[in-house]
């Protein structure tokens, strides 16, 4: 396998690495090179391979290729870049081109068919579920379908799994009526979470929202751009576009940060993307909503893609310090990835867990009842850990633990 042909988009890529002046200011936050020490695990050691390869002077090698693919993406290098260098927008091309030399398109693998198909999800989820319920995982005894899928790993990040509702078209605001939303329900948040999606449509129409959620809707299709695998993620923007773009909304309400970091980015609809703490801590709040107390610590975890992508950071706390009595506290090492990064910990599990090893350890030490977080990967991936370790610290999205401490 030769370098990347040079294209248009070999010379956007060469352009936009130029930009990078080599000073080493993002190493300190680099996930990987802090692991390794290694400079082509680092942001600068990969800008250099990929200008590299675009500009002909480097060959594709599967080491070189490793290299790029062990990126998280969490983009905390973008946040210290004096040059800021568009980082992900440079590694997302690179995995594009990479994939677009291939002599045929790549099989998509068995995640990325669940992703998108929701027939398998419901299987799954009932599988699981079956599972739970005779006490076959609880006893370490895994489903051969996952096996024999490539799921495996997945089914042990998986939490135990209630199963999965369907979805009314619109749920009616139950106060005064201020707009309409529509709810991106993601593929995972749906077969993992639909207790956090219960919750903001609560919240939201609590608040005075009507919600509409399309049954149409599918991925966001994060996971296939990040792979380079831009075809199978334009279409389902297409889909996502038919889905949502005939609504009159006033926005589209997302739970996962992931996914809404990467709506926004790629917007199918026209539609503003709202992460749905920052909605709600941004709407107006009638004096009769009023919550429980909570005496208990709660520690929270800043996923990547709120922290650096949505900017969005702030917003689950204003939203928790509803609480009363409740005592909040962010997760230290926030500035570090969890090793979620969508599918990366089920494709690095020895980097991940090493990752998430940090994340356990910094709970330790704040001694909370519960770890809080805003994204779908990071709460399997968290949860998963917190589990092999017997912990009974329990992870809740910002608005599950704000719709639970409701009153009436």
């Amino acid at each position: 396998m030769t370098s990347i042909p040079k294209t248009k988009t070999s010379a956007q890529i060469k352009q936009e690495t130029d930009r990078c002046v080599m000073c080493g200011l993002c190493l300190p936050h680099c996930p990987t090179y802090l692991k390794t020490r290694n400079e082509s695990e680092s942001p600068r050691g990969r800008i250099s391979l990929m200008r590299a390869l675009a500009g002909g002077e480097l060959a594709l090698t599967e080491q070189l290729q490793g290299h790029l693919e062990s990126c998280l993406l969490c983009r905390a290098c973008e946040v210290k870049c004096p040059s800021k260098v568009n980082y992900a927008s440079i590694m997302d091309a690179t995995r594009i081109a990479i994939a677009q030399q291939q002599p045929a398109p790549p099989k998509p693998s068995s995640l990325e068919k669940l992703a998108t198909d929701n027939t398998l999800r419901r299987k799954l989820n009932r599988l699981l579920w079956l599972a739970d319920k005779s006490g076959l995982r609880a006893a370490g005894r895994g489903l051969g379908i996952t096996r024999a899928m490539g799921l495996e790993r997945l089914e042990q990040l998986a939490p135990p799994t209630p199963l999965t509702r369907s979805w009314h078209s619109y749920y009616p605001a139950s106060a005064e009526k201020r707009a309409d939303v529509a709810l991106f329900t993601g593929c995972f948040s749906d077969l993992f979470d639909q207790q956090t999606l219960s919750a903001s449509i609560l919240m939201l129409n609590r608040l005075g929202y009507g919600v509409h959620v399309p049954a149409t809707q599918t991925c966001c299709g994060a996971l296939h751009y990040h792979k380079g695998d831009s075809t199978q993620a334009a279409e389902l923007a297409r889909q996502n576009h038919q889905a949502f773009a005939e609504l009159e909304i006033e926005a589209i309400i997302s739970t996962a940060s992931g996914c809404g970091s990467h709506l926004q980015e790629h917007n199918p609809s026209g539609h503003p993307i709202q992460e749905i703490s920052q909605f709600l801590a941004s709407a107006h709040w009638p004096e009769h909503i009023q919550f429980k107390p909570l005496t208990k610590q709660v520690a929270v975890h800043d996923p990547c893609s709120l922290r650096n992508t949505l900017k969005a950071a702030s917003f689950p706390y204003q939203l928790l310090h509803k609480i009363p009595q409740l005592k909040i506290a962010p997760l230290p090492g926030n500035e570090r990835c969890c090793g979620g990064a969508g599918s990366y910990m089920l494709d690095h599990p020895a980097m991940a867990d090493n990752l998430r090893q940090d994340k356990l350890d910094a709970l330790t030490a704040t001694e909370a009842d519960i770890l809080v977080t805003s994204n779908i990967g990071c709460a399997l991936h968290l949860m998963s850990g917190l589990r092999s370790e017997h912990r009974k610290t329990v992870v809740r999205h910002p608005v599950t633990l704000l719709a639970e401490q409701l009153t009436n």
